[in-house]
């Protein structure tokens, strides 16, 4: 089962996805794409040549899980990153991983990670580094 789409280590071993058909590796790398729109799985179905339910029977048995929870953790651990690693805002980060909704985006990034997207950001490299830039003396202190 993929813990992980976006490659942190919990999920699939790297030979599984050589192993994993090619017009599924094909529609994962279709989904990081669209990863900021709506993506629907009859769409990626069409662009590989395969029926809504066939493709979604080929997905589940490569990856674990059903083309929509693959695609919904794919947009979790994108929008963790971006929070840790960014400057973004949160909303910013929305729109990068296609919520449009900030309570539905909070609950379910809540829900995935256990810490909502504004906790993630105060404790996150981004953010002291944010601190830094606005208040120098706070590299003087504590040894840094």
């Amino acid at each position: 089962m993929i813990a992980d789409p976006c490659g942190g280590g919990a999920g699939r071993r790297f030979d599984s996805f050589l192993s994993m058909d090619p017009r599924i590796g094909h529609a994962i790398g279709r989904m990081e794409e669209a990863i900021d729109r709506e993506v629907l799985v009859a769409e990626l179905a069409a662009s590989v040549s395969l029926s809504p339910s066939r493709f979604a029977y080929l997905f589940r048995r490569d990856t674990g899980v059903s083309p929509a929870r693959y695609l919904h953790t794919l947009r979790m651990e994108r929008a963790r990153l971006l929070l840790e690693r960014t400057f973004l805002s949160v909303k910013e980060v929305m729109a990068y991983v296609g919520v449009n909704d900030p309570s539905h985006f909070s609950r379910d990034f809540r829900r995935y990670h256990g810490v909502p997207p504004t906790g993630l950001r105060r404790r996150s490299w981004a953010a002291l580094e944010w601190s830094r830039r606005r208040n120098p003396s706070i590299n003087t202190q504590n040894g840094s």
